[in-house]
């Protein structure tokens, strides 16, 4: 089991669970072609059914409304605590219901301005287990030399090296098991993206021929991977 593990002056975080919406699709309604008026006019039926239907939009209403309220002032989200329990629609059984902004808001108890920056992740893989925190203030990430990030940022720009890490993150390969999962041309074309990915620390090859993702590299390229997606 592969286990990566870094901690800093930081509060640990996780990453939050996703919202659902309860199903509250109105149940199947049973016609009958009986005049009794046990069950009613059809026209009374047909009034209860549409009472019913409008409820329902009423609550995707109000869940559409809370996913894209406005940040709060300073641009900090809008405080969970305005969230009314009676239509909020994030799952009762999820223990961050309450607080959508957990990580958040402890990373705030533990560093106070001008705050900081921190990535966590526990993750298990086909690979195995994995641990990783990693944190800094605010100060010393606006004073250090980007520039110095530059070639450990650049090795992920390409796709093919992305997929190449995507794939090793299920198992350590072969350099010929990558070019025919990942359909390449040559073994040539799978060596040079590989080293680039070594070169910046991305891979590394714990065996002759093979090729694998070291565990302290694991969650930063899953965060890396999460922050580019559109918020």
């Amino acid at each position: 089991m592969a286990r990566g593990m870094a901690n800093s002056e930081e509060a640990s975080t996780q990453a939050p669970s996703g919202a659902s919406i309860p199903d509250s699709t109105p149940s199947s309604t049973s016609t009958s072609t009986s005049t009794s008026t046990s069950t009613g006019s059809l026209e009374d039926r047909m009034d209860r059914m549409e009472q019913r239907l409008e409820g329902v939009l009423a609550r995707l209403e109000s869940a559409a409304g809370e996913s894209s309220a406005p940040s709060g002032a300073g641009g900090e989200p809008a405080s969970s605590d305005a969230v009314d329990p009676a239509t909020d629609p994030t799952d009762p059984a999820d223990p961050t219901a309450s607080d959508r902004f957990w990580a958040l808001n402890a990373l705030k108890s533990q560093l106070p301005t001008p705050g900081g920056v921190v990535y966590a992740g526990a993750v298990d893989l086909p690979i195995g287990h994995v641990e990783y925190q990693w944190g800094r203030p605010t100060d010393p990430l606006l004073r250090a030399d980007w520039a110095d990030r530059a070639e450990r940022v650049a090795a992920l720009g390409h796709p093919l090296r992305l997929s190449l890490l995507q794939k090793l993150l299920e198992a350590e390969c072969t350099v010929a098991q990558l070019v025919d999962e990942l359909d390449l041309a040559s073994t040539g074309v799978a060596y040079h993206h590989l080293h680039q990915l070594q070169s910046a620390g991305w891979v590394t090859s714990p065996a002759r021929g093979s090729w694998a993702i070291p565990a302290t590299r694991v969650v930063p390229l899953l965060a890396i991977i999460t922050a580019l997606e559109e918020a």
